[in-house]
């Protein structure tokens, strides 16, 4: 039996279409490695829920429990009720949040990045989720020169939530809101409080 042997050409054609399989093979699968780490937000799940964050951490200031750094303070993505990103960053990444405790009585909340961030929209998500009425919200005018800063306080009976929001801008011109949620024993300064009409 005679072995044939192989052309040069014809060799260096076969390792050139072995190289373009290869190749392909290596950039699909690149690809779909791609595809699945890109962290898109509508993809996205988590369990750090802000109303069930900020409940826990009123109803330890209502009860007068020291609150712990170990046990509070975050970084990361907190989620509304159904596991979705509060809000999405102006990369369109899941948005950021720090919680900080400030003293054994004082939290606060902060978006860190910019985006479409909706202030309104969570404000009546956590007071509907603590239970609050209008009755509980404390008229107050201590931002009142400042055209960039608006404040809302709630009464949460052994307790006061505070809602600041400062306008602020990007880089790249983009403006958003920061937001400050403060849960705190100490009330608002007696000076800053509207007087009623009698």
């Amino acid at each position: 039996m005679e072995i044939k042997k192989i052309k040069p050409c014809s060799l260096a054609g076969l390792l050139i279409c072995l190289l373009v399989l290869a190749a392909c093979s290596n950039s699909q699968t690149k690809d779909d490695h791609k595809d699945t780490t890109n962290l898109n937000t509508e993809e996205f799940h988590a369990d750090n829920d802000i109303a069930m964050t900020v409940r826990s951490i009123v109803d330890a200031i209502r009860v007068g429990e020291p609150l712990d750094t170990a046990e509070y303070n975050f970084e990361g993505v907190l989620t509304d009720g159904e596991g979705h990103p509060i809000y999405t960053d102006i990369q369109g990444a899941p948005g950021e949040w720090t919680i900080d405790v400030l003293t054994p009585s004082t939290v606060v909340l902060r978006n860190v990045y910019l985006g479409d961030l909706l202030p309104d929209y969570l404000e009546n998500y956590l007071i509907q989720s603590l239970g609050l009425t209008e009755e509980a919200r404390i008229e107050t005018t201590e931002y009142d020169d400042d055209d960039q800063t608006s404040l809302v306080v709630y009464d949460f009976n052994g307790g006061y939530l505070r809602f600041e929001v400062r306008a602020a801008m990007a880089q790249n011109g983009l403006e958003g809101p920061l937001l400050s949620i403060i849960a705190t024993k100490t009330p608002p300064e007696e000076k800053y409080l509207k007087k009623s009409d009698d």
